[in-house]
């Protein structure tokens, strides 16, 4: 029975990694769910159970499948072999906490949280840490942390609750515009007054939300326990699954690296260089050293390499990535800005202009180059064609964050969703009376709705 659980849940996260273009399409769908039940300000035990079951769903995206066979290994490691449900409870109840956390820090900072998890440094980071959970999934890595070498049962209880936090952690860009919604509803409901009533509502909404999504990993990490450890079959879905690790490695550092100004290619370019350096580092290493020892010093210089790529372009004053950005127009001096077929105004006044003369609406996009959302929905706009054909039919107009505008914008009373984080995005008629907004950028459904009523 257990093996029959294993494997759906294997063969579960590849038909969702196959799936993996209409991911898009889920995340909105669930986003969209999760807003619309939590608009009003009511709190109690239907919005406490809606949160649950949001996370519960989330917890379902193809993009969480990465921290399952890492939960097994590491509850499986940490075990103290009294109860399977001992330590599998409190790796869950430290993921809960961490989405607590995250409810207390919008109530403090007004969403300035949101900000950080969409910039590049964040992702590349956090591709970092997945890759070095994805060889440690294999066993190709040690990491101290992981092990179940521990002294007492306390101590091995508090390691894994940090472990379960930081599987919270790492999993928070998954479901990012999940948990932006629910910020958004905290932070914006409140005008911005921190006061006990809010703290406790944000932090509980958040935890509901965490105690949902962290049931996989519970039921995962108590019963992947006592999974077989014999069998080739094991091994070729253990390798199978780092693999797949990976891969959602890449994928944060893709993420990270188009924020940074990157191309697709130059990312992809930039990631075959690391691997040839960190297979090089690897194999030129003496062959009676152990495969740990090997690995981590490959790890080592590769990082140094990194360090030093990094040094020299803060020090040649970011050369580096402006050169990647030289082809695109700056919004100093440019009064638009070309993105495949669409033309984006980059003055305020000159797009309100076209807007009444044309009779059309406007369609404003507030950006930011660090924002890793903001690039995102800059490709959907290229990639999905009827998002793209009605953004034709309106006047286009960019704001960056570094726009004096931005500013006036943040202080519109119609806008509090600014100070929350971006993306941002808002649709007025000829006469700039608000029609849509939105912080999700994967509404574009609604977006086109909008655009075309």
């Amino acid at each position: 029975m257990k093996k029959l659980i294993f494997l759906l849940l294997f063969f579960i996260s590849f038909f969702s990694l196959q799936a993996d273009s209409s991911d898009i399409g889920i995340l909105a769908s669930l986003n969209s769910w999760v807003e619309k039940r939590l608009s009003g300000e009511e709190f109690g035990i239907i919005s406490l159970f809606l949160l649950f079951l949001g996370g519960l769903l989330a917890s379902f995206l193809p993009c969480t499948y990465p921290l399952y066979p890492i939960t097994a290994g590491i509850i499986k490691k940490r075990s103290t072999g009294n109860s399977k449900w001992v330590h599998p409870l409190t790796y869950y109840i430290g993921l809960s906490f961490m989405y607590m956390l995250f409810g207390l820090i919008a109530a403090f900072t007004g969403g300035a949280f949101n900000q950080i998890v969409r910039l590049p440094v964040t992702n590349l980071v956090i591709a970092f840490l997945i890759f070095l959970l994805g060889l440690s999934s294999v066993e190709l890595i040690m990491i101290p942390v992981f092990g179940g070498n521990v002294q007492s049962k306390s101590k091995g209880l508090y390691g894994t609750f940090i472990l379960g936090m930081g599987a919270g952690l790492l999993s928070s860009p998954c479901v990012g515009p999940i948990v932006v919604t629910i910020l958004l509803q905290i932070t914006t409901a409140n005008a911005g007054e921190i006061t006990t009533n809010v703290l406790l509502i944000s932090s509980f909404k958040m935890l509901f939300f965490g105690l949902g999504l962290g049931i996989p990993f519970l039921l995962i990490g108590a019963f992947g326990l006592s999974l077989p450890k014999s069998g080739k079959w094991m091994k070729y879905i253990q390798f199978t699954l780092g693999g797949l690790v990976l891969y959602f490695a890449y994928v944060f550092f893709e993420k990270g690296m188009l924020g940074l100004g990157y191309t697709e290619k130059q990312t992809f370019y930039f990631g075959c260089g690391l691997s040839i350096l960190f297979l090089s580092s690897y194999y030129l290493q003496n062959p009676e050293h152990f495969v740990y020892q090997k690995i981590k010093m490959a790890i080592v210089l590769t990082s140094f390499a990194v360090g030093v790529v990094i040094l020299l372009n803060v020090g040649l004053g970011g050369s580096i990535a402006s050169k990647t950005n030289s082809g695109s127009v700056t919004e100093e001096v440019a009064k638009i800005e070309v993105d495949g077929n669409l033309t984006w105004n980059r003055s305020r006044e000159q797009a309100y202009k076209l807007a009444k003369s044309q009779n059309k609406k406007i369609f404003i996009d507030f950006y930011a180059d660090w924002c890793t959302n903001c690039k995102d929905f800059q490709k959907l706009t290229q990639s999905k064609s009827k998002l793209n054909k009605a953004l034709s039919k309106v006047v286009l107009y960019k704001v960056y964050d570094t726009d004096k505008e931005f500013d006036e914008y943040a202080m519109d009373k119609r806008f509090p969703e600014l100070k929350t984080g971006l993306p941002f995005f808002v649709i007025l008629d000829p006469e700039e009376n608000l029609i849509f907004k939105t912080n999700d950028y994967l509404k574009t459904k609604e977006m086109i709705k909008a655009i075309k009523e």
